[in-house]
């Protein structure tokens, strides 16, 4: 602002009038500030705030600007007077998405019991953001005749949660690449999306690089992401000797032995910087989960975890016997470390619906945290916090019934070709599976309209064949990409020159891989064009933090809505909303062939 008024300051003015777009956020105390400026003021022609209040952080992912830990400004008391503006914003981002795609959804959002919405309040914020957001959209097409456009594409359906509907997705350890590696390797940050290593150049010489897992900049990374860790490694291990097998006259074959030699061949190749920076890039992160994985023997131990989440049913289908017994097991592991066991044991007291608090203190022992650690007392104010997110965790008394809560995940059995460690369906996977295959298959208890709901309803014999084939997952489509999904033989597809319909999916309170994972896998098997989106992406740990943190004073948090406003005239977020550019180019890409945004 001082520079624009700079601008005007000298006589004659550098030009004639100043019509100022800002960025979301330009809040009353900012506009204040800008009419105090000396010249600028009288030669305002326009002001406005565009309209661009998410970021297509993927294809079919994007993302609530400006909205700073979520799940303490949704889920922790002490926050309670923010919820509003935060609703607000999500309300621009959701209305921006519907006017970029040119789409007006049927809404439809998670209602909590009366028991829940009794436990956890926020729990009905999705029923508040439902609401307004239809008022806000209706609104918008009162004002603007030309929306939506015309279009011969089913109408879209948006669904709207929180982060309470999936309890299991935020703590579960993930064997997809992607999450994996935001799961378990330290050198990413989450923030940033940057990724720290080592990695040796043309000289045989180590460097220290970074570089950015983002789609926009990697065309690999879009490939691998959501493989499965051990795809992920055969894939990237072919591609490399595919490189190497189409330049043999720059390579000594003689010294390679293993895939650590296939690296540094890859490193010595001259002219192929760009594709070959991608290839180690990838190996280099790609043997780094591997390595975890061995030394704490993640895959070994995840099988207990995959039968916790699949209500007690093993691969099979078979009730597990002594599930206990399997817990203490891994929880003996001395290869696990402290947090991959007290994932555990929140997986487990949620599969029982709660446990006592003598047990989860004998658990703590159990793995050597005891009443002195200094671990116990944050680990025991994680435990009881899940209150906060809609799940006794403790139970008061031995004599009480479980906690009853509606699960809405799933779990794959009797299935030779899928992973013993990903048999878990999260529940955005599982809720788009069901609304794609017939609305009728999720109830309107749990899943009312806020209004427009569908006259045209299926017959029973077709009520009957689309939820025969609504399973969140047919596991050869998704190992095989050319094997049809059976559902689309039953006029459950769309005509080959029919626009798809689009899914919207929205998580309130953040959303881990997983489930984003779940969208892309429901768009292919089905379909359809499937986009979710949320306030912010959670890893465990970061998730595991937050609960522990809902207890907390306000004033510790340092959210960005509390800053001090000196502090924020000079946050100008001149590299990000660049960023933001880029990459809505590339999200209206895919979204829209002739339909402008609108500011």
């Amino acid at each position: 602002m001082n520079c624009m008024d700079a601008d005007f300051s000298s006589r004659p003015p550098k030009y004639k009038q100043a019509h100022i777009r800002f960025f979301p956020g330009l809040e009353k105390y900012l506009l204040d500030y800008l009419h105090t400026r000396r010249y600028l003021k009288q030669y305002i022609g326009s002001l406005t705030e565009v309209k661009l209040s998410f970021i297509p952080k993927e294809k079919q992912f994007f993302q609530t600007l400006d909205i700073d830990k979520p799940l303490q400004i949704f889920f922790n008391r002490s926050c309670v007077d923010l919820i509003n503006k935060n609703i607000h914003r999500t309300i621009e981002s959701l209305l921006n998405l519907c006017i970029v795609t040119g789409e007006y959804p049927i809404i439809r959002y998670s209602a909590p019991s009366a028991e829940l919405a009794a436990l956890t309040p926020p729990t009905k914020l999705a029923t508040k953001l439902a609401q307004e957001f239809q008022l806000a959209l209706d609104a918008y097409a009162r004002a603007n005749e030309s929306f939506p456009p015309p279009s011969d594409r089913p109408r879209a359906v948006m669904i709207i949660t929180d982060r309470t509907l999936d309890l299991f997705s935020p703590i579960l350890h993930d064997f997809n690449y992607q999450a994996m590696s935001y799961d378990v390797i330290p050198d990413i940050e989450t923030r940033t999306d940057i990724y720290h290593y080592s990695a040796e150049n043309e000289l045989g010489e180590k460097e220290e690089k970074t570089s950015k897992l983002l789609d926009i900049c990697d065309p690999d990374w879009i490939e691998l992401k959501h493989q499965h860790i051990v795809d992920a490694n055969e894939y990237l291990s072919g591609k490399i000797k595919e490189m190497i097998a189409k330049n043999p006259l720059l390579v000594d074959r003689a010294n390679v032995k293993n895939t650590t030699d296939l690296l540094s061949v890859v490193a010595h190749l001259k002219d192929f910087d760009e594709e070959r920076r991608r290839l180690i890039l990838h190996r280099t992160l790609i043997d780094s989960c591997l390595e975890v994985n061995q030394e704490r023997k993640l895959a070994e131990l995840a099988e207990v975890e995959q039968d916790l989440a699949g209500f007690g049913l093993d691969i099979d289908g078979e009730k597990v016997k002594h599930i206990t017994d399997s817990l203490l097991r891994i929880l003996l592991s001395k290869e696990a470390i402290v947090t991959d066991k007290i994932r555990y044991i929140m997986a487990y007291a949620l599969y029982r619906g709660g446990i006592i608090e003598t047990d989860f203190i004998k658990l703590l022992a159990f793995i050597g945290v005891d009443t002195q650690h200094e671990y116990f007392p944050h680990f025991m104010l994680l435990f009881r916090n899940y209150e906060l997110i809609g799940f006794k965790l403790i139970k008061e008394e031995p004599r009480n019934k479980p906690f009853k809560k509606e699960w809405f995940h799933d779990t794959i059995v009797k299935d030779s070709s899928i992973y013993t460690t990903s048999r878990f369906v999260p529940a955005a996977g599982n809720i788009l599976s069901k609304v794609i295959a017939n609305p009728l298959l999720l109830t309107e208890e749990s899943f009312p309209y806020v209004k427009d709901k569908p006259i045209e309803l299926l017959d029973e014999e077709e009520r009957e064949m689309a939820g025969s084939n609504a399973s969140a997952y047919n596991s050869a489509s998704l190992r095989n990409p050319r094997h049809k999904a059976s559902w689309t033989k039953h006029g459950n597809g769309t005509k080959a020159n029919t626009p798809r319909q689009r899914f919207f999916y929205y998580v309130l309170g953040g959303i881990t891989y997983p489930e984003i994972r779940a969208a892309y896998d429901q768009s292919n098997l089905k379909n359809r064009d499937v986009f979710i989106g949320s306030d912010g992406i959670i890893t465990p740990l970061a998730f595991m933090r937050s609960v522990e943190f809902l207890t907390r004073p306000r004033e510790t948090l340092q959210l960005m809505d509390d800053q001090k406003e000196k502090k924020r005239y000079l946050n100008f977020y001149i590299v990000p909303k660049l960023l933001l550019l880029n990459q809505c180019l590339m999200f209206t890409d895919v979204v829209s062939t002739n339909q402008h945004l609108e500011l």
